[in-house]
């Protein structure tokens, strides 16, 4: 049995939103349950971002609290964003909290944007550098477990759509690709797959640059040092708020997430100062293809 999913910032700010509502109508939450019919525990649960609440039972609380309309159409648009739900409840049972948690975050976001320090963002990886990132490990896992995250993180990609996919109706995805990324090998010289590999990646982030929702700028090396050097990060937008609210750290046994106010905006600012340090959107097209045809 996995365990309970931790709350997230938005749900956090949800359930606090709800309960300085009830506070605010001076009902406690044993009175608020009575009222609607709940138990005193739904109530709670609900107060402390444990369980979600549906658009329906929303009304309720709104309706009963006499939330004014403008604030109540916000608290509308924040709980789809807060617990979205989708196909990764398929996979409940085999992914971590933190892992299904960022599934959700990304879910309900309008924006991510990202610095790719070591590999290609997991929304940019082709199916084979996803292969050699799990597999590059001291303890590989079995052949089943590898394909199942491979199937995992193709289904993740889903968000950003395809080269089809009109911009509104995907994530808005910008990334800025250290030059690093770009150049590294997947496997030792003598590997007959890694260097196919490694252009079939970079050729398919030409492919992804090209698609609406989707903005990719290389900083070179000549750029000079980044104002992050602890590696790579994502910023993600809420589309209830249209602004930043969590970033996070993946790596392959944890990822963190960072929501404190103050810590947001500073990589806010490192973002910015990236998009002023990287290559345009054209050139760094250019930049990949002469990478991968061997001409820089």
């Amino acid at each position: 049995m996995t365990d309970p999913v931790p709350p997230s910032v938005r749900e956090r700010r949800l359930a606090r939103e709800l309960r300085e509502a009830r506070v605010g109508a001076q009902l406690t939450g044993d009175r608020a349950a009575r009222e609607l019919g709940w138990s005193a525990s739904k109530v709670s649960r609900i107060e402390t971002g444990r369980i979600g609440v549906n658009a329906a039972d929303l009304d309720r609380l709104l309706a009963l609290y006499a939330v004014p309309e403008r604030h109540a159409e916000f608290l509308r648009r924040l709980a789809p964003a807060a617990r979205a739900r989708g196909w990764w409840d398929a996979y409940a049972e085999s992914l971590s909290p933190g892992y299904a948690g960022l599934l959700r975050l990304e879910a309900g976001s309008r924006a991510l944007r990202t610095y790719c320090a070591v590999v290609p963002h997991a929304l940019l990886m082709t199916p084979h550098y996803i292969r050699r990132v799990i597999t590059a490990t001291w303890q590989v896992p079995p052949p089943a477990e590898v394909e199942r995250r491979v199937r995992v993180c193709l289904r993740r990609q889903a968000v950003l759509g395809d080269g089809r996919t009109g911009a509104d109706a995907a994530l808005a995805f910008t990334a800025v690709l250290d030059e690093a990324v770009l150049r590294r090998a997947l496997g030792p010289a003598d590997d007959p797959i890694a260097e196919p590999a490694r252009v079939e990646q970079l050729r398919h982030l030409m492919t992804v640059s090209r698609w609406p929702a989707v903005s990719l700028r290389v900083l070179p090396f000549s750029a000079g040092i980044p104002p992050v050097s602890a590696g790579s990060f994502s910023l993600l937008e809420s589309r209830a708020t249209g602004a930043p609210d969590v970033v996070y750290l993946e790596n392959k046994t944890r990822i963190s997430f960072v929501d404190g106010e103050k810590e947001v905006d500073r990589y806010v600012r490192d973002v910015g100062m990236l998009l002023s340090m990287a290559l345009s959107e054209d050139d760094s097209v250019g930049f990949l293809d002469e990478i991968a045809s061997g001409r820089r």
